[in-house]
């Protein structure tokens, strides 16, 4: 019988061979991606000891995700807030309206002037929550009646 090449290599040396090909293959990855984070790392580290962080040596990248998420989620709820206080001013406008007998064009009019002065809820998904609020609010009082597409186009019209 001819015996092949493989038949001489053992399981132990097969795996041994692939987990060196595999500890150099993910030595270069890093040495190639993240060089100036091992950089870094190394050099805290002789700074500090091997156990210490520095609170100076954070990376750029870890303070400007840090701010962004933080501010993002300012944003957030800074946009919620301003949807609820939204609201609140879109309820006080109907019932002034009402109360007034104003026209529907003054109505509109006095929605546009409410809604211009919440830009971010205007470009947030809260918007659509907000045109909701207006609709079944008008639809209380006949002269006001608006479409939701009326509603919509309010955030977009300048005040006529």
């Amino acid at each position: 019988m001819k015996k092949t090449m493989f038949a001489n290599v053992s399981w132990g040396s097969y795996l041994t061979v692939i987990g060196v090909i595999l500890v150099v293959w993910y030595l270069i990855v890093l040495l190639k991606f993240y060089k100036d984070d091992l950089k870094e790392f190394f050099s805290s580290e002789k700074r500090n000891g091997p156990f210490k962080k520095s609170t100076n040596s954070t990376s750029l990248l870890q303070r400007k995700t840090h701010t962004d998420l933080s501010s993002s989620f300012s944003e957030s709820f800074d946009t919620l807030d301003d949807a609820e206080e939204l609201s609140a001013r879109i309820l006080q406008a109907v019932k002034e309206s009402a109360e007034k007998n104003l026209f529907k064009e003054q109505f509109q009019n006095y929605l546009r002037m409410v809604l211009e002065e919440y830009p971010y809820v205007k470009i947030s998904s809260l918007r659509e929550d907000v045109n909701h609020l207006i609709v079944s609010e008008s639809e209380k009082h006949p002269q006001f009646s608006l479409t939701f597409a009326e509603a919509d186009q309010l955030w977009e019209e300048t005040i006529s």
